[in-house]
C-alpha cells in the first residue's frame, strides 16, 4: 500500500501535467471513461490534483441539523484531499459554498469537484480554492438536499470515483485515475508530455504536421 508521503509525491507530479495527456494515457490502457462529463472549473486558471474524499447527497426536506452530514464531512477531510460530491442529479441548489470551502481549507483540503451546483462564488474565488462544478445556484441546500454517506464509491460526472482515487483538474475538466494505476499512469503521462513538448517544438520550427503525425505514436 502506498504511504501518505508517496501519495503526496504522486499528486505533486500530477500537478505538473495536464488533463488531456492523462486522459490519453488512460485511453491507451483501456480505461475509456475516466474524464468527467460537464464538470468545469469556476475559472480557467484553476488546477488541482489530490486524493478523492467522496460524499453522496440526495434531495430531502429535513432541516434537522443533527442529520446533516455535510459539515461533519468537511471536518474529516485530510490534507491533500479533494472533496468529490455525487449530488444524485439534483439541479436545484448550491451543493458547495463558502462555509464548506473555508472548512476544507482549514483541514488542508486542496479542492472540490461537485457534480452539481456551487454558490458564494465570489467568496470562493477570493480564497483561491479550486472548485469544479456543473452550474451555479443561489439556493441553500438546507431543507432541499443533504449529504447522506461519506467515503464510499460514488458517480461524479458519469465516472466512478472511489475514496483515494487520484483526481486531476484543469481548464479542460476533471480526470479520475484509479488509485491502483496511479503510479503507472503518472510515469506514462510524464513521457507523453515530454513527447508532446518535442512535437510542439518541431512544429514551431516549421516541420510538416502530417509527417510528424506519422512519426510519433503519441500525437
Amino acid at each position: 500500500m502506498m504511504t501518505e508521503t508517496s501519495t503526496e509525491e504522486l499528486c505533486r507530479r500530477y500537478r505538473r501535467l495536464y488533463v488531456p495527456a492523462i486522459a490519453d494515457v488512460l485511453d491507451d490502457a483501456g480505461m475509456w471513461h475516466q474524464v468527467m462529463n460537464e464538470i468545469l472549473p469556476l475559472t480557467m486558471d484553476m488546477t488541482v490534483a489530490g486524493a478523492a474524499y467522496t460524499a453522496l447527497g440526495r434531495p430531502e426536506r429535513s432541516t434537522d441539523r443533527s442529520i446533516r452530514l455535510g459539515a461533519r464531512m468537511i471536518d474529516e477531510i485530510s490534507a491533500g484531499e479533494i472533496a468529490v460530491f455525487d449530488c444524485s442529479d439534483d439541479r436545484t441548489v448550491g451543493h458547495w459554498g463558502e462555509l464548506l470551502t473555508n472548512g476544507a481549507l482549514a483541514r488542508g483540503g486542496v479542492g472540490a469537484v461537485i457534480d452539481g451546483g456551487v454558490r458564494d462564488t465570489n467568496a470562493i474565488l477570493d480564497l483561491s480554492f479550486p472548485v469544479f462544478c456543473k452550474f451555479r445556484a443561489a439556493r441553500d441546500a438546507k431543507g432541499r438536499w443533504n449529504v447522506v454517506d461519506m467515503q464510499s464509491p460514488v458517480i461524479c460526472g458519469g465516472v466512478l470515483v472511489r475514496p483515494g482515487d487520484i483526481i486531476v483538474g484543469d481548464a479542460d475538466g476533471v480526470v479520475v485515475v484509479p488509485r491502483e494505476h496511479a503510479e503507472a499512469v503518472l510515469v506514462e503521462a510524464e513521457r507523453t508530455v515530454e513527447v508532446e513538448t518535442e512535437i510542439r517544438s518541431r512544429v514551431n520550427g516549421g516541420e510538416p504536421v502530417g509527417r510528424l503525425y506519422q512519426q510519433y505514436e503519441r500525437f
